[in-house]
Parts: C-alpha cells; sequence; structure tokens
C-alpha cells in the first residue's frame, strides 16, 4: 500500500470517526433537551395567550444548537462519502496505471533491443528475412562449440544463436546425429564470437533415478525461461531407452536446451512433449550425447577438439545463482531456409 492510499484510508476512518461523535452528541443533546418536559410544558401552554411567545423562546433557545448539528450531519455524511468514492478510484487508477505501464515498458525494451541490434549490424538480416524455425541450445565448450535438436537445423540454409544479451553469431553444423536428434554446431567461425570462461555445468552419462529433480533453461519465447520438475521415467515416448521422460511444462522453442540435475549436471537435452498430455516431455540421454561427439570426423573439428569440462562449479551454488552462472551459455536458435 503506497502513501497516497495510507492517507485516504486514514481520513475516511477519521471522517467515520466525526461522524460516530456527532452521533453521541446529538444523543446528549437529545438527553438535556427533556423533551418530555417540552412536551408537557407545550401542552400546559397550548391555550394560553403566551403559547406562541414560549415556543418562540425555546426555538430561540434551542435553534443554534439544532442548526449547527443538523450542518455537521450533513457535512459529515457527504464527507465519508466521497473520501470513499475518492479512495476507490484512486485505487482503481493505480491498478490501470500499473497494467498499463507495464506494457509499455515492454514496448520500449523491444524496441531498444531493436536499435541495438541495428546499431551493431550484426541482426540486420534477422531483423528483414524472420526466421523460420527456432529453438534453444547450449555451450558444450568455451571456444563455441554447440548442441541443439538436429529437427531444428534440418535442411538448414544457415543458422544463427542468439545470448540472453542479445548477441547473434553464425554458426556452422558440424555434425548431426539423426537417430539420436542432436546436432553438434561451431560459433567459432564468426569472428565476432570471443572464447567464454569455461562452462560451468558438466556432463553426466551415468542414468539418473526415477524421480529426481530437474532443471531446464530455453526459449519458448524471446526470452530466456526457467522450468523445473522431476524425473518421471527412464524412458522416453514410446519406451525410447536413449531418453527420459519429464514431468516439465515444455513449448515449442525449449528444444535443445539442457536438462539438468540439482547439481548442476547435465543429463539429458530436451527433444520434444507429449501432445496428449500436459507437462509430459522428453530428454535426450546425456550418454548419447557423449557418444555423438566420440563420432565427429576428426576433419569436421577442424583441428580444434572438443573437450567437455569436467569440473561442475554450480554443485553447492543455490538454485537462483545456478541460473545467473548459466545464463551466458544457453542461447537461442534460429533457422533460416530459403
Amino acid at each position: 500500500m503506497d502513501m497516497n492510499e495510507h492517507n485516504d484510508i486514514e481520513n475516511a476512518l477519521r471522517a467515520y470517526g466525526d461522524r460516530i461523535r456527532f452521533r453521541r452528541r446529538l444523543a446528549a443533546i437529545h438527553a438535556d433537551m427533556n423533551l418530555d418536559d417540552v412536551r408537557e410544558e407545550a401542552r400546559m401552554y397550548r391555550s394560553d395567550a403566551t403559547q406562541s411567545g414560549q415556543i418562540r423562546m425555546l426555538w430561540r433557545t434551542y435553534r443554534t444548537t439544532l442548526a449547527v448539528a443538523a450542518s455537521v450531519a450533513v457535512i459529515t455524511t457527504f464527507g465519508s462519502i466521497f473520501l470513499y468514492r475518492a479512495y476507490q478510484q484512486s485505487h482503481k487508477q493505480q491498478e490501470q496505471q500499473y497494467s498499463q505501464l507495464s506494457k509499455e515498458i515492454q514496448a520500449v525494451k523491444s524496441s531498444q533491443r531493436k536499435l541495438i541490434n541495428d546499431f551493431t549490424g550484426r541482426s540486420r538480416s534477422l531483423s528483414v528475412n524472420p526466421a523460420q524455425i527456432a529453438g534453444s541450445g547450449f555451450l558444450l565448450t568455451p571456444d563455441g562449440y554447440f548442441v541443439t535438436n538436429n529437427h531444428i537445423v534440418r535442411d538448414a540454409d544457415s543458422v544463427y544463436v542468439q545470448s540472453a544479451k542479445g548477441e547473434i553469431y553464425k554458426a556452422r553444423i558440424v555434425h548431426t546425429d539423426q537417430a539420436h536428434d542432436l546436432a553438434i554446431l561451431q560459433l567459432c567461425d564468426d569472428t565476432a564470437f570471443r572464447t567464454m570462461p569455461p562452462v560451468p555445468y558438466s556432463f553426466e552419462a551415468h542414468t539418473s533415478d526415477l524421480g529426481e529433480r530437474v532443471f531446464t533453461l530455453g526459449y519458448p519465447r524471446e526470452e530466456i525461461v526457467y522450468g523445473e520438475g522431476y524425473l518421471s521415467s527412464g524412458t522416453g515416448f514410446r519406451g525410447d531407452s536413449t531418453a527420459y521422460q519429464v514431468a516439465i511444462g515444455v513449448n515449442p522453442g525449449n528444444s535443445g536446451g539442457p536438462l539438468l540435475d540439482e547439481k548442476g549436471n547435465v543429463i539429458g537435452i530436451i527433444s520434444g512433449k507429449q501432445t496428449t498430455s500436459e507437462g509430459v516431455s522428453f530428454a535426450v540421454k546425456t550418454s548419447y550425447l557423449l557418444e555423438s561427439i566420440s563420432s565427429i570426423p576428426a576433419d569436421s573439428l577442424k583441428g580444434l577438439p572438443l573437450r567437455l569440462n569436467r569440473k561442475n562449479t554450480l554443485v553447492r551454488l543455490p538454485r537462483k545463482q545456478q541460473i545467473k552462472r548459466m545464463q551466458d551459455y544457453v542461447y537461442q536458435v534460429k533457422v533460416f531456409k530459403h
């Protein structure tokens, strides 16, 4: 509650208190007047010639008090109504302004991002020709090797990735594994990419336990989105032993994102969801990612060996810190086709 709301409520309560005090004052006046005596006096003097004079005397005696009391009653009543309505109107306007301001801020952010991208020049082609397919992916190594799903980059003419900071890099497809729906990319062909610090997560080849808590990061929209859940089955769609079934709500665009356990080990790559059930998704097991990497021909790597990180720096961090450490390593994938 802000200061204006507090003042409105305080004024309304003060007016209500004035009204209660006024009622008590009227009761006291009523008691002092002793209307029974007034009626008796009026009856006694009804036939007397001085009756009108007595009544006028009574009126002159009490008319000031009655007039003041009536005025206070009117002012207090209408004042209370006015303050209450003013409070309601103020509260309603604040809610409307908050909603409108939120929308305006989002529009400004979107506009600023577009201006920044146009200024750098690297996203100009993306703004002219929107990508036909978008998904997620994440770095395997700090020097630009990258993994996503094969179904995202299949038949692509060009592939770009965009970081959480809005930086966009061109990528080349190094290797595809259709059997496990995996694709290895490399960002180092883009001279704008700079080698990152070591990736903070490691890759867990062992099978994870049923019921284990897991989380994921991905791009079902233009900003990175966090999701959490648990492993609900050791096999994927229709009993696929190369994948996990996960109780996490995912949407188009999440495919290719990392699936991690509570310690921050990558245990899978999100690959899809079950359309007939809410909150059921699937992830390719990390062991098959490792197999796919080991099968990459040496000439495809162009003399740059793909060495995965073995040190996990996320182990003892709370979840919020884990997410902050990871955000720069998870990208949105945008694919262009003629």
